[in-house]
């Protein structure tokens, strides 16, 4: 059963993303007994390799911008984000993200469904 919970988020633990991107911080996952939603935050530092070109094929993806500024791949379209824009992406859709910046770029980041329906597919 899920959990009712109240997070702050300076106290809430980090760790390492994949391919040395920068830290990422999970709010809801299924460690709060919930398969429907998936919330973190990611902070990709200054510079940063870049994400791989993806999709999920059932979630449809959020992202919130915190913080700092990034650059986001759709279906081969290249856009800005900053402080404040809010993405949807829906299902299916190939993207990328990256920090091209010297700043840190933060983001919230939200996927539903998650748990088991939840894939990620590497794009060329």
């Amino acid at each position: 059963m899920a959990e009712f919970r109240i997070f702050h988020l300076a106290e809430c633990p980090t760790q390492p993303m994949k391919g040395g991107r920068g830290t990422q911080i999970k709010l809801i996952d299924g460690s709060l007994g919930t398969d429907k939603l998936d919330v973190h935050v990611n902070r990709l530092d200054p510079r940063e390799p870049g994400g791989l070109y993806h999709h999920h094929s059932k979630a449809d993806n959020v992202y919130i911008v915190k913080r700092g500024e990034g650059t986001l791949v759709i279906e081969g379209t290249t856009y800005t984000l900053r402080e404040d824009d809010v993405v949807y992406i829906p299902a299916g859709m190939r993207h990328s993200l990256r920090n091209n910046g010297d700043a840190p770029f933060e983001i919230f980041e939200i996927y539903a469904p998650a748990g088991a329906a939840f894939d990620f597919v590497a794009d060329k």
